[in-house]
């Protein structure tokens, strides 16, 4: 089931938030995603959240895309994301429908 927000986010102290903020925002710089991702989700960085769901969205990881975008709860965003998968879905849909046609075609073409 997919959630709206971010259950896992902590409660800092504004000071040590930024800290952890700012160190995230090099970690992700870095490259070193999954440590950037504790950061932003445990102190709820809405904007680092947004640019770790579009990371995942371009390296073709849906599942963390989407659990990244439901957490920012950017309904624009989540939107968009939504009507891309279901297109993807609805593209892997009509090709399921040719392949029934060309297996058939071969068993018939094999009598």
């Amino acid at each position: 089931m997919i959630i709206k927000g971010n259950k896992d986010k902590k409660i800092v102290d504004s000071k040590t938030r930024a800290q952890l903020i700012r160190k995230g925002n090099e970690f992700f710089t870095q490259g070193n995603i999954t440590a950037a991702e504790k950061i932003f989700v445990t102190v709820d960085y809405k904007d680092g959240i947004l640019r770790l769901a579009d990371y995942y969205f371009e390296n073709h990881d849906l599942y963390k895309a989407c659990d990244m975008y439901f957490r920012t709860e950017n309904n624009a965003k989540i939107s968009a994301f939504c009507e891309q998968m279901a297109k993807a879905i609805q593209k892997m849909l009509n090709e399921d429908k040719k392949y029934p046609k060309i297996i058939m075609e071969k068993e018939h073409e094999e009598k």
